[in-house]
């Protein structure tokens, strides 16, 4: 779903519920430095596919489903506590656990992705509530010029692989 619908959130539940059963991957992960974002509207466009590294994710899934632990530069907050002030990623470790949860709003696009995921679930929520709940970068000139017509453009058709559909509004 759209940014602000709840992603991180459940995926952190989850975990914070069965720590020993549930592991995530998170598609922030594998953004790629800002000098190789591509530009569209005169800003760096992170809602771009071409902004991350899709086939590291793909070879990353891979591993995992083989049961090998793989290793990625993350913000994520179990793991990089710090990052929001110091604003650097860290090397860490992550060990395949019985269920993976890949959380992401590109986590569709790319069918390489999709051909490791089980299943598949989309948070649904209005479009303008999922962006007044966004807790980073909120920038009302990128919301109409940028992130509104690539949410229609790369996000919202992937709508059409979730296994089910959960309306969080």
């Amino acid at each position: 779903g759209t940014s602000g619908a709840g992603k991180t959130t459940l995926c952190e539940s989850l975990i914070n519920k069965y720590p020993e059963t549930f592991g995530m991957i998170q598609l922030d992960d594998y953004f790629k430095p800002a000098e190789m974002v591509p530009v569209f509207e005169g800003f760096e466009n992170w809602d771009d596919p071409e902004a991350l590294y899709l086939d590291r994710l793909a070879k990353d899934l891979e591993d995992l489903s083989k049961g090998n632990a793989i290793e990625a530069m993350t913000k994520n907050a179990f793991r990089n506590p710090d990052y929001k002030i110091t604003q650097k990623r860290i090397l860490s470790v992550f060990e395949p656990k019985a269920i993976m949860l890949v959380e992401g709003f590109l986590c569709l696009y790319d069918s390489k992705i999709r051909n490791y995921f089980s299943y598949s679930i989309w948070l649904e929520i209005d479009h303008e509530k999922g962006w007044g709940r966004r807790s980073h970068f909120k920038n009302d000139e990128y919301y109409e010029k940028v992130f509104k017509p690539m949410y229609a453009k790369y996000v919202a058709p992937t709508k059409r692989y979730s296994n089910f559909i959960l309306d969080v509004s």
